[in-house]
């Protein structure tokens, strides 16, 4: 029996930009349309990622060839369907087609300017990560040794993005990053792939109080699939993801937990979730582990929820 499925993390089109790759057909892609298909997959957040190495106006270039990528190549007809709004959603989910988001993983592309973030909000963009792992004008990212938190810049384009509104990333942010998006923010949150820092210690996983946080706020947390921060050893596991899913029940966020793997981005997927046509398999493991009502949640009708507090109506 096939089960719905939603990513909240893929790098389909960063890995479209820099190599070339399709989409749709016989494609390399971990998450191609195929691969999606097969594992059930019905939502999936397309990551506009760029290397933070690049300076912001190339970024915010790249930014836009991704944004092509994706309204030119995937939003189609029979296909994608492009997901700004619920009513969005809600069609394509009574079509039985893909819902496409979008969201920023970086944002240095924005180069400190709101009305750069408001002209990618009118473009379909609904979520944004401040920063990759380093530090960049608005905030710290999680391996940055300083620890610092937002700028003042990065303070001015979280109340932008409340205004909006978009959801909030905090998978790559910074603890005091993170503290600060807490404290300054009532707006949606989420974690698109991240897992849990007391399961396996890796500054890209999330503290207990930080999950906590996000179950009080109705938030989301997508558990990732790169096994470094799984369980840190080359032979990583599904058995070692259903360890950290373990601890988010435990720690009582059965309504807001899912899956973000970071296809087409991470160096190290685990060992029998090499690709999107995996998830059925994991859907399968889950309904038997969990039973099949908690395993729905998980797998899709948590960030359905999400959606559906978050994004604007029409």
């Amino acid at each position: 029996m096939s089960h719905l499925v939603a990513d909240a993390h893929a790098d389909i089109l960063w890995q479209m930009e820099q190599k070339g790759g399709e989409f749709y057909g016989s494609s390399d892609l971990q998450a191609s349309a195929q691969k999606l298909a097969m594992g059930g997959v019905r939502a999936q957040v397309f990551a506009l990622y760029v290397s933070p190495e690049e300076s912001p106006d190339t970024q915010l270039h790249h930014v836009m060839r991704q944004l092509d990528l994706f309204y030119d190549q995937i939003v189609g007809p029979v296909g994608v369907v492009a997901v700004s709004s619920w009513s969005d959603f809600f069609l394509a989910e009574q079509a039985g087609q893909l819902a496409g988001l979008l969201s920023i993983e970086g944002a240095g592309c924005l180069q400190g300017d709101p009305a750069i973030l408001r002209a990618l909000w009118r473009l379909g963009v609904r979520g944004i990560g401040f920063t990759w792992n380093w530090a960049n004008d608005l905030a710290d990212g999680c391996l940055e040794p300083r620890n610092g938190g937002l700028t003042t810049l990065g303070r001015v384009l979280l109340a932008e993005v409340d205004r909006l509104p978009m959801w909030m990333d905090i998978a790559h942010l910074s603890d005091a990053g993170v503290k600060d998006v807490l404290t300054l923010t009532s707006g949606p949150i989420m974690a698109s792939h991240a897992n849990c820092r007391s399961v396996y210690p890796h500054p890209r996983n999330l503290t207990d109080e930080v999950i906590r946080e996000l179950i009080i706020r109705q938030g989301w947390l997508g558990l990732v699939f790169e096994g470094n921060f799984v369980a840190g050893h080359p032979q990583s596991d599904i058995q070692d993801l259903l360890r950290h899913l373990d601890y988010v029940l435990k720690l009582g966020g059965d309504d807001i937990v899912g899956f973000g793997s970071d296809f087409d981005g991470a160096s190290h997927l685990l060992k029998g979730l090499e690709d999107a046509s995996a998830y059925r398999k994991l859907a399968e493991i889950l309904v038997e582990r969990y039973g099949k009502s908690l395993a729905e949640k998980v797998l899709f009708n948590n960030f359905r929820g999400f959606l559906r507090r978050v994004l604007p109506d029409r």
